[in-house]
């Protein structure tokens, strides 16, 4: 059992915590953060915008690839506090407050989608470099869906919905 004044600070952490999400809550009306996860769905631009690269990629590969192999996964708060977007202060501050079972969730399903696009990438570039393009071609066509699978579900977590899992290791 643990000592009344432990249970007494992590009462108060509780209270605190959901009075921040209550007030939150209250100034994410008008904004793209959503009311419920106090999360949002633009932070998957980034990787969206990967992810068309990639499927661009085999049309075009001499224009696209210096774009594709400089992406890097950036973090939510990053993203928030570099991108210039409007309420990127709210979503960073509603993100440390969100709920921790959806917090904890969709950091998972992040985590995952920085992993899988991580490899999708070197994959790419080893065989940019090595100039296959049929295999070029192949990655592409096997990882984007995987990639935006991961985004799909990542943005259902954000709009409280459910959705599935797929990896590039299932293809490579």
């Amino acid at each position: 059992m643990k000592p009344a004044t432990d249970q007494n600070t992590e009462q108060l952490i509780e209270e605190f915590s959901s009075t921040m999400r209550k007030h939150l809550r209250e100034h994410t009306e008008g904004t793209n953060v959503n009311n419920a996860s106090l999360l949002t769905t633009d932070y998957l631009n980034h990787y969206s915008g990967m992810v068309m690269l990639l499927e661009q990629l085999p049309s075009t590969p001499e224009e696209l690839i210096i774009y594709l192999l400089s992406w890097e996964p950036i973090g939510y708060e990053e993203h928030f506090a570099t991108s210039g977007f409007r309420d990127g202060d709210l979503a960073i501050t509603a993100y440390r407050h969100a709920p921790e079972n959806i917090r904890s969730t969709f950091d998972t399903v992040i985590e995952r989608l920085h992993e899988e696009s991580i490899k999708a990438l070197d994959i790419v570039r080893r065989q940019a470099e090595a100039g296959n393009t049929q295999g070029l071609s192949q990655t592409c066509e096997q990882s984007a869906p995987i990639l935006r699978d991961l985004i799909d579900e990542a943005s259902a977590i954000v709009n409280q919905q459910d959705h599935s899992q797929r990896s590039i290791d299932d293809h490579f």
